[in-house]
């Protein structure tokens, strides 16, 4: 299978893999020196398979229940139909709903995650309240960028985390990184201070293609098979994207991003609190995941 971006075909020899992290071989020092050196952490299998799976089932049931995903449910298979507007008036009160539901929540703000950014920052961490809940239907994909643009208005000290919640083969457009791109110092220079919402004449999006980028700069695109249960960790000048989901049996991937940071730092309203706003003040209705399966995303 082949790994594609934009329809193009990324060459095999720009192609390599994530380097693992194994949590229970590891000491903070080790996960710090990790982040350091690689600017991510991958660690395989963090979450228990049945809580993955209990959350993934019911979020499934949700898009089922909107006519988007085809019976089985539990397959994850697109249907290509929608009736997401017809049966609810907000689009993002629906999606709040649904990233509000309970078994995803104990995944994503748990104890589990909580203690690894803990150990990774040497100080309790927090997970942010705003989640990203991500289903991905056939012919999309999340366009190269990194997440400072976002995320650090009130602290510099924020990871992503990229959990995953299906098996993602090449073809269901996993997520990449830029090998070396959180030392890449002109990114650094370009997109610290930048808030997608306040530099409106800024795109958080960096438009070379990334085979380009890469060619460019000597570089691999870094990626595997995830698998559920698996997690990304990474920082905010780490720069990534996902290829394109083209896989022929239709099934959506289902992944979720959650950010951290120390407890002790300043946090963004936007992301804290019983309502978070979200990055423009438009809550959970700002997010592509809050269209229809069947609809075209916006690329900010």
């Amino acid at each position: 299978m082949d790994a594609l971006i934009d329809g193009m075909k990324v060459p095999t020899s720009l192609l390599d893999n994530l380097c693992e992290t194994d949590l229970n071989k590891s000491n903070n020092l080790d996960l710090e020196f990790a982040l350091e050196k690689d600017g991510y952490i991958f660690l395989r299998n963090i979450i228990d398979e049945k809580k993955i799976k209990q959350a993934r089932e019911d979020i499934f049931k949700k898009l089922n229940e909107v006519d988007e995903l085809s019976n089985p449910f539990t397959e994850g298979i697109a249907s290509g139909n929608s009736n997401r507007d017809k049966l609810f008036n907000d689009r993002g009160d629906f999606w709040k709903n649904v990233s509000a539901i309970k078994s995803l929540r104990r995944v994503t703000n748990g104890k589990k995650l909580e203690n690894i950014f803990t150990r990774i920052f040497k100080t309790p961490s927090v997970g942010f309240d705003f989640i990203f809940l991500r289903p991905v239907a056939n012919g999309k994909s999340t366009k190269m960028h990194c997440d400072s643009g976002f995320f650090t208005r009130k602290t510099q000290k924020v990871l992503t985390c990229w959990l995953v919640f299906t098996d993602i083969t090449i073809d269901k457009g996993p997520l990449f990184i830029i090998e070396g791109s959180h030392k890449f110092s002109d990114i650094k220079t370009k997109y610290k201070g930048f808030d997608v919402d306040i530099h409106k004449h800024m795109k958080a999006t960096i438009d070379t293609n990334p085979i380009t980028f890469a060619q460019e700069r000597n570089t691999k695109i870094l990626t595997t098979q995830f698998n559920p249960g698996d997690a990304l960790i990474f920082g905010m000048y780490t720069v990534h994207g996902t290829f394109e989901n083209y896989a022929n049996d239709k099934k959506i991937r289902l992944t979720c991003d959650i950010r951290f940071q120390p407890n002790n730092e300043l946090k963004d309203p936007r992301y804290f609190g019983r309502k978070p706003t979200g990055t423009t003040g438009a809550g959970y209705g700002e997010l592509n995941s809050a269209r229809p399966l069947n609809e075209d995303w916006h690329v900010r």
